[in-house]
């Protein structure tokens, strides 16, 4: 299996992480194949401060 990590764009400039799984695996609580792992972790595309600039740092971006 092979895991790459991916990031889609959202609003205000921000990028959501998820995985990206290649063959799909299946999903533990559905039992449906899946390919995709959100992570819930948000980035700054631009980062406009220090506090976002730590937030980009602490979540390894």
């Amino acid at each position: 299996m092979k895991a790459t990590l991916r990031e889609k764009p959202i609003n205000d400039g921000r990028k959501s992480l998820y995985l990206d799984f290649y063959p799909s695996i299946p999903h533990p609580e559905p039992g449906t194949s899946t390919r995709r792992e959100f992570l819930s972790l948000y980035v700054s595309e631009k980062a406009r401060g220090d506090l976002e600039r730590k937030h980009n740092k602490e979540t390894g971006y």
